[in-house]
């Protein structure tokens, strides 16, 4: 028996984000106010995108310094990166830059502002919807952040991410970004009735694995689109799948990848969900 029409067009709202737009003009404007060297701010992440659930709002804002890092050195690793003489300066001024903001977070914020791997995280309280501030450098087309526990720089793509995914909306005719929430919700509500692990599927991976799907499989059904894409996902060679940027391959190694693995668990668990509903 299929999900009934109702679920997913619940799943697939696209709800007011009232909240996470006063949180992140909190944000910018605790940043402005400090008058640091900021040279370009810009939000990334579903709330961007437009394919952020009520429970998944939280603010993604990326702050960077006008200072470049070279891709060949952003790619080194182990002695080679930590005898680097560009790797050394570029870091250098990378970590003052982020003291600089963290400071000027919780000169707003207060203690609600604390230091994650990737990411400054400021709490729902002090802003109505939490956030995640990620300092950055320029990287070739990209940005650039150290991870210090794990010795590394790590490069993304958010704008031509978020470029690519407009021209999928267009080229689906409206379809994709609900799909995608669709998705998304789907994913929550196999974690929740303890059918899918959590971390299994996260949302960055699911926007760029529907971003694969063919355009023509975003019907005008919700119902036609749930069983067209898990259908095509569940015979699709998925190790030739990219990221929604079309820079980076989807699946890999790297700890910034996605495991085929845990994409076959998600997507036989949406199978699941379809027949057993």
């Amino acid at each position: 028996m299929p999900i009934p029409d109702s679920t997913l067009g619940q799943w697939s709202h696209h709800h007011a984000a009232t909240a996470s737009v006063q949180a992140h003009t909190a944000i910018r404007d605790a940043l402005v106010r400090q008058g640091l060297p900021v040279h370009e701010m810009f939000l990334q992440g579903s709330y961007k995108s437009d394919t952020n659930l009520r429970r998944d709002s939280d603010v993604d804002l990326v702050v960077q310094l006008d200072e470049r890092l070279r891709p060949r050195v952003a790619a080194l690793t182990g002695p080679q990166l930590q005898d680097n003489e560009s790797h050394k300066l570029a870091y250098g001024r990378w970590q003052s830059f982020r003291r600089l903001v963290l400071a000027a977070l919780r000169a707003r914020f207060g203690q609600a502002v604390t230091p994650g791997r990737k990411s400054l995280k400021i709490a729902r309280g002090p802003i109505p919807a939490a956030a995640d501030v990620v300092v950055t450098l320029k990287c070739g087309n990209g940005i650039a952040l150290y991870i210090p526990d794990e010795h590394r720089w790590a490069v993304s793509y958010p704008q031509q991410h978020h470029s690519k995914g407009a021209r999928k909306e267009r080229g689906t005719g409206g379809r994709y970004k609900r799909a995608t929430r669709m998705f998304k919700a789907a994913r929550n509500h196999l974690i929740d009735s303890n059918a899918l692990a959590k971390g299994t599927a996260p949302s960055y991976f699911v926007e760029c694995l529907l971003y694969n799907v063919p355009n023509g499989l975003f019907r005008s059904s919700l119902g036609e689109t749930y069983v067209e894409v898990v259908n095509w996902l569940w015979a699709a060679e998925l190790a030739d799948f990219t990221c929604q940027n079309q820079l980076v391959d989807l699946f890999g190694s790297s700890k910034d990848q996605w495991s085929v693995d845990k994409a076959r668990a998600f997507i036989q668990a949406l199978a699941r969900l379809w027949n057993e509903s």
